[in-house]
C-alpha cells in the first residue's frame, strides 16, 4: 500500500508547527497572516486559512482579534497548589491574593480585570450555596492574566448577607490581601473547602476571552467555602487544560 501525502494545508501547518517547536516562532510572536502565508508558500488563501485554523484548534496559536492578530501561545505550565492556596494561614502569610502569590512563586507576572454585580443565581450556584434558584447573589468576575496574556476566568458568588459583613465584595477595586483573608478579619474564618471538577470544551465566550481554540479543553473547578457547615461562597474557575496544573496533597 502506498501512503498518501497529507493534504497541502496539513503540510503547511506542520511547517509552522516545527517553527514553533524550534523557537523560530517564539511565544507571543505574531505568526504570518493568511495573505503572507499564501504568498510565501505559494498556496491559495483558503489553504493558508485552513493551516492556521488547524494550529488554533491545537492550541498552538491564538485565534486573534483580527486576521493579522494571531500569536504563538505561551504553553508554560503554571502549577496551582489547590489544596493549600486558600488555607487561611497560607493566605495571611502571603499577604496578597491567592492568584498573585501562586503566580509569583513561579516567576510569572499576574494581573486581573475585575467586574462586580448582583445577579440571580442559576440552579448550579444556588445548589452549592444552599439557596433557591433565582435568589440574588453578589458576584466578583475576574479575567486573570499571566505576563499580560489571558490565563483563566474566576467568578466568585456570595450570598447577599455576606455583603453586609464584607462590603468590599461589591467594590470593583482589587482586595490586596484577598477576600478570604478579609473575611477572616471580619470573623468569617473558612474552615473547609469542597471542590467539584469537570472537563469540557470551552464555550464560544470562554474561548474568546481566553484566546484559545475550540480544541483546547477547559477544566471547570467549583470551590465551595464553608464557615462551619454554612456555605459562604462558591468560586467557578475556568482553567485552560493545557497551561494549568492543579496539585492536591491529601492525607493517606
Amino acid at each position: 500500500m502506498t501512503l498518501r501525502e497529507p493534504p497541502l494545508y496539513a503540510q503547511v501547518a506542520e511547517l509552522l508547527r516545527e517553527k514553533i517547536r524550534s523557537g523560530d516562532l517564539a511565544p507571543g510572536e505574531l505568526v504570518p497572516t493568511e495573505r503572507d502565508l499564501a504568498r510565501d508558500q505559494q498556496i491559495s488563501r483558503g489553504t493558508a486559512v485552513r493551516a492556521l485554523e488547524q494550529l488554533v484548534t491545537e492550541g498552538l496559536i491564538t485565534p486573534g482579534s483580527t486576521r493579522a492578530g494571531r500569536r504563538v501561545r505561551d504553553l508554560r505550565i503554571l502549577p496551582i497548589h489547590a489544596s493549600r492556596s486558600e488555607q487561611i494561614d497560607h493566605r495571611k502569610a502571603a499577604g496578597v491574593d491567592a492568584w498573585v502569590s501562586d503566580s509569583q512563586e513561579h516567576g510569572r507576572a499576574p494581573g486581573q480585570q475585575i467586574e462586580v454585580g448582583v445577579v440571580h443565581a442559576d440552579a448550579e450556584i444556588a445548589g452549592y450555596l444552599g439557596l433557591n434558584e433565582g435568589e440574588s447573589v453578589a458576584v466578583r468576575r475576574r479575567l486573570r492574566t499571566l505576563d499580560g496574556e489571558p490565563s483563566n476566568l474566576a467568578d466568585t458568588y456570595y450570598p447577599m448577607d455576606m455583603v453586609q459583613e464584607v462590603a468590599e465584595i461589591l467594590d470593583p477595586a482589587d482586595v490586596p490581601q484577598g477576600v478570604v483573608a478579609l473575611m477572616a478579619e471580619r470573623g468569617l474564618v473558612q474552615t473547609r473547602y469542597r471542590d467539584h471538577l469537570r472537563w469540557r470544551p470551552p464555550t464560544p465566550e470562554e474561548a474568546r476571552k481566553l484566546r484559545i481554540g475550540a480544541g483546547v479543553s477547559v477544566l471547570v473547578q467549583h470551590r465551595i467555602g464553608y464557615v462551619g457547615d454554612r456555605p459562604v461562597k462558591v468560586s467557578r474557575h475556568t482553567w485552560p487544560g493545557d497551561t494549568i496544573e492543579l496539585i492536591y496533597e491529601l492525607p493517606a
